[in-house]
């Protein structure tokens, strides 16, 4: 009789002790990819053209470009980069350093690495999630491209929000570019 009892006290003590609540260390842990934010031909004016049609900063959050003449002090903190671009090279503004956007009380600060970007066109065109950007340090370096540049920029917003932008052309009066930023 007592090894009849002791058998089903034995596999409750194996049961309950191999149940814990403790990590394990050796446990692999899988790191889903998050979303990007996609934007597709977002057009920028050059900054030597005298076309009003086209928009000067853009915004990574809600996707708006928006022209000079339509920012104010109470759109402005929603502009995450500015078209620094001209007919000579291609470059990229923080809006707080725009001579127009820097007027206003609320211009964000935009890391923008325009040098050393190991990113190439064809990996930007593949990405469908986080996974290049999340851990791409940017580097702030004040630099242009000469005009027929087709890489990638990288820039970081003032949130910490990593992005990537590629060029696709550059003409007498705009910039075309497409965008992507970690959600």
């Amino acid at each position: 009789m007592k090894k009849v009892l002791l058998f089903p006290l034995l596999v409750l003590f194996i049961g309950f002790s191999s149940c814990s609540d403790d990590e394990n260390d050796d446990e692999v842990m899988v790191e889903t990819a998050g979303e990007i934010s996609t934007f597709e031909n977002v057009e920028l004016k050059l900054v030597d053209s005298d076309t009003e049609e086209y928009a000067h900063g853009f915004s990574v959050t809600t996707g708006l470009t928006y022209k000079r003449s339509e920012t104010t002090s109470s759109n402005v903190a929603e502009i995450d980069l500015s078209s620094f671009a001209n007919q000579s090279f291609i470059a990229f503004n923080s809006p707080d350093q725009d001579t127009v956007f820097k007027e206003f009380d609320g211009a964000k600060t935009t890391l923008i690495q325009m040098a050393n970007v190991e990113m190439t066109a064809e990996e930007f065109d593949t990405m469908e999630d986080d996974t290049l950007l999340k851990d791409l340090k940017v580097v702030h370096d004040n630099e242009s491209q000469p005009i027929d540049y087709r890489g990638v920029v990288l820039f970081e917003t003032a949130e910490g929000k990593v992005g990537a932008i590629k060029i696709n052309l550059l003409n007498a009066e705009r910039i075309s570019i497409d965008v992507k930023v970690i959600k």
